[in-house]
């Protein structure tokens, strides 16, 4: 998986063109309300980045919070308001995450299922089912296949924020975008790191999520629009565990 080990730094300046997190928490709080999610529930961010999501839903009381994250430098960025807020963060790369305790609630949004190469899909998803309680909830979205190939058609985007000069350039293959993120700050120091988005179909996300123990409750795209269109980036679903 991706660890973001080099831009880090410079997640929160950029990932807001690709997601809009508050779309991502009204699609969140509704769906808690319309599946029995409650404040007091345990809660699980998979691929928490900043952290930044735990702390939208800490200002929406949520008391149990918890974060994992495999890049050391996101987690060092949110450790300590984390830890002045009572959320609880792991270093960790999910595939081996084991807990005692079970959750109510795993949440995986922007993107981070695309990071998982197909080989290790499976695990992922099934060890998501094992750190669940009985008829726990799974909130989680993936890019479209169509999307991904549009970006890589494009070639690269440029854009200016906040003064630093950010250029992400694609490279599209038949299995997944390889996107090369390349920052140069006003000192003229240049930074880079390659990140793999890798292509999943829905009926084959679909097919493992059964064969791994979970019914889909609710599919929308985009976090808003119950149906798909040409212009529709992201899968977004609503799962339960139920064996």
């Amino acid at each position: 998986m991706n660890s973001y080990s080099k831009i880090a730094v410079y997640y929160s300046k950029f990932s807001s063109l690709f997601f809009c997190r508050k779309d991502i928490l009204r699609f969140i709080e509704k769906s808690f309300l319309n599946f029995g999610v409650r404040k007091d529930c345990k809660i699980l961010d998979i691929g928490c980045a900043d952290a930044k999501l735990l702390f939208l839903l800490k200002r929406r009381s949520f008391k149990k919070l918890y974060g994992i994250d495999i890049s050391s430098k996101m987690i060092e960025l949110a450790f300590e308001r984390a830890v002045s807020k009572g959320i609880k963060l792991y270093n960790l790369n999910f595939l081996n995450f084991t807990s005692r305790k079970r959750f109510d609630v795993a949440l995986c949004t922007v993107d981070v299922i695309n990071h998982i190469p197909k080989k290790e899909i499976f695990r992922f998803f099934r060890n998501t089912n094992i750190i669940l309680k009985k008829n726990g909830i799974f909130i989680f979205d993936i890019n479209t296949k169509e999307y991904l190939q549009k970006l890589g058609k494009r070639k690269f985007i440029v854009r200016k924020i906040e003064g630093t000069l950010v250029r992400w350039k694609f490279s599209l293959s038949s299995r997944y975008l390889k996107i090369n993120f390349s920052v140069k700050e006003k000192n003229c120091e240049n930074v880079s790191e390659d990140i793999y988005q890798f292509i999943y179909e829905e009926e084959f996300i679909e097919n493992i999520l059964k064969d791994c123990g979970f019914e889909v409750l609710k599919k929308v795209y985009d976090y808003r629009l119950p149906f798909r269109t040409k212009f529709s980036s992201k899968v977004c679903y609503v799962c339960k565990k139920i064996w």
